[in-house]
């Protein structure tokens, strides 16, 4: 259900960029993607199967006012490729996430597909590709104001930050599991907290870090500490965060 979810959420983004930024000749492809975006919340009251929307994707991916645009193409193949994952279908995915990123044009339309595709190609232990995903968005999304007219993000307390957040936690726990990652995640955890000294991007990096025994105990409770008496509000999200780790600690 993540992965339904993050689809459910990737419209309001996709508009809310678009609007702004979006060629007038791209304006035909986004409504094919519209449509089927409205064709696919059908999901939520049963009139319409997995497969029949993954049917729709597939016919408007054809479509040449969407061929035409590419964040419009690379929506629709990253929407399919999602359901897919919904499906069980795995091999089918991968292609065609892989197919979607690389067409993205604006930032904010890409970063819900990048959030996905890093946290499945982990799920599928393809740890360098989840490596380099996961790098790129701590990089340039590190923080996507729109999340905050999100409710599925807005009830988090860290909204423009929750794709970075996801990204630094599962670097850290590829890290975990995987030696040959944890040189490079421990370097851009601890520079995108440098990025990040008083927001709650930067508590996750410190959560993660001292979670790989990275950071000593004494100087993590001194920045924890100096971090919620700046903002009180991050003492429930730190709080979060531990119990996050714990919890995948004990799968």
């Amino acid at each position: 259900m993540r992965y339904l979810a993050l689809i459910l959420a990737v419209l309001f983004v996709i508009n809310h960029s678009s609007n702004a930024q979006a060629p007038e000749n791209g304006s035909k492809g986004r409504k094919k993607v519209e449509e089927a975006y409205a064709f696919q919340n059908k999901l939520l009251d049963s009139t319409a199967t997995i497969n029949e929307v993954i049917q729709k994707w597939r016919a408007t991916a054809s479509d040449p006012s969407v061929r035409k645009d590419p964040d419009a193409l690379a929506i629709v193949y990253g929407c399919e490729g999602l359901l897919e994952i919904q499906n069980g279908e795995n091999q089918k995915a991968d292609s065609l996430l892989k197919k979607a990123l690389p067409l993205f044009r604006i930032r904010e339309s890409k970063a819900s597909f990048l959030v996905s595709y890093a946290d499945f190609e982990r799920g599928l232990h393809h740890n360098a590709q989840a490596m380099r995903a996961n790098e790129e968005i701590v990089k340039t999304m590190d923080s996507i104001p729109a999340l905050n007219d999100i409710p599925f993000y807005q009830e988090s307390g860290y909204a423009p930050y929750a794709y970075a957040i996801d990204a630094s936690f599962g670097m850290a726990q590829i890290a975990a599991s995987d030696s040959s990652q944890r040189k490079k995640t421990i370097e851009l955890l601890t520079s995108t907290m440098k990025r990040h000294p008083q927001d709650a991007l930067g508590l996750m990096d410190a959560v993660a870090l001292h979670h790989l025994h990275a950071m000593s105990d004494e100087d993590y409770k001194f920045k924890v500490d100096l971090l919620c008496s700046r903002k009180p509000e991050l003492r429930k999200v730190s709080d979060l965060f531990e119990k996050k780790f714990s919890e995948a600690d004990t799968r």
